[in-house]
């Protein structure tokens, strides 16, 4: 009897530790694929944060090939066993092959994703498309918590339907305009990345600081992870200038292609500034991004100016949203 009294009371207290640990009553809505997270991600497969709990992987309704284009973009599934070396060349190619597939709409996203796994067949016979996990060594033009106000970042705009239209940004990717040259001055030259916000390492999350631009404008980057297919834009036209949209009835932002690495599942920098000193399979080129901070031998990392401010409590712009109740105190028992 006092060996089963002992039991319970241990019980009670790992409950009352995990429920202090984890004060919302409410279980994860993101899912991945039930084993560890991809390449450096991996430390992080148990370590979901608070967007986790409020927002799955389909976001916000807006109709259903939208679901299953923000799927993809929450997508950590992709096998990273064959990881494919990608060019600006690579993404033009991916873009040719889907802009002369009539099937696939323009400006919004195909009602079928089917089409763009194996839309392109390199040189060697490699398939390459949705969901295949590629490499590209680049300079970063440009980083930035995207669909976030920089004035009123937690309280204004409309953020993502694919992070429920949460505010602020921990709750929104990091967008990356990626060239292969650091003086490329034509937007209509360059790439797109994204790091989600679902189980992003607290080192990525400061991708855009102040303290890091000039030193990513200047040493290359190897960026690896899925490639997708952003069906909701247009690309540049083929005379260099902004596509225009016809779902938003606007000129487009600049880019190359559709086509993007997203999510991110690996960030590494180069040692040199000269790219052609950064081959891909060099590893004595590169180091993580998460040692970025202590090579520079900074004590402190400066997020940008909209990103200061944080909440466990989100908005959302998605309509019928709430947020699920909090835990007041740890229970006692159950």
């Amino acid at each position: 009897m006092h060996s089963h009294l002992s039991i319970r009371f241990v019980w009670l207290i790992l409950t009352g530790l995990l429920l202090t640990v984890s004060p919302y009553a409410q279980q994860l809505k993101f899912k991945t694929c039930g084993k560890p997270l991809p390449l450096q991600l991996k430390p992080f497969t148990n370590k979901p944060q608070r967007i986790g709990f409020l927002c799955g992987n389909t976001g916000c309704f807006k109709s259903p090939a939208n679901d299953l284009q923000n799927a993809m973009k929450n997508n950590f599934c992709a096998p990273v066993t064959k990881i494919t070396p990608v060019t600006l060349k690579t993404f033009s190619d991916l873009g040719n092959a889907s802009n002369n597939d009539p099937t696939i709409p323009r400006g919004e996203p195909p009602p079928s994703r089917a089409k763009l796994t194996n839309i392109l067949t390199l040189s060697d016979g490699t398939k390459l498309g949705e969901g295949k996990t590629v490499t590209f060594v680049g300079y970063v033009l440009d980083a930035r918590h995207s669909n976030v106000d920089k004035d009123e970042p937690l309280t204004k705009g409309n953020g993502e339907s694919v992070q429920c239209n949460l505010l602020g940004c921990a709750y929104n990717d990091i967008h990356i305009t990626l060239a292969e040259s650091p003086n490329e001055t034509a937007s209509c030259n360059t790439i797109v990345a994204e790091i989600i916000p679902h189980y992003r390492p607290a080192a990525w999350d400061l991708f855009d600081s102040p303290d890091y631009a000039s030193f990513l404008k200047t040493h290359p980057v190897k960026i690896s992870g899925q490639l997708f297919f952003d069906g909701s834009h247009v690309a540049c036209t083929s005379e260099g200038k902004a596509g225009f949209n016809p779902n938003t009835r606007r000129n487009d932002f600049e880019r190359l292609a559709l086509w993007e690495i997203h999510p991110i599942y690996a960030i590494d920098v180069c040692k040199h500034t000269d790219k052609a000193q950064c081959g891909a399979s060099d590893p004595g080129a590169w180091f993580p991004f998460t040692q970025l901070k202590s090579r520079l031998k900074l004590a402190s990392v400066t997020p940008t100016e909209k990103c200061k401010g944080t909440t466990n409590d989100p908005k959302s712009m998605c309509p019928g949203f709430t947020l699920p109740a909090r835990r007041k105190k740890p229970l006692k028992s159950d």
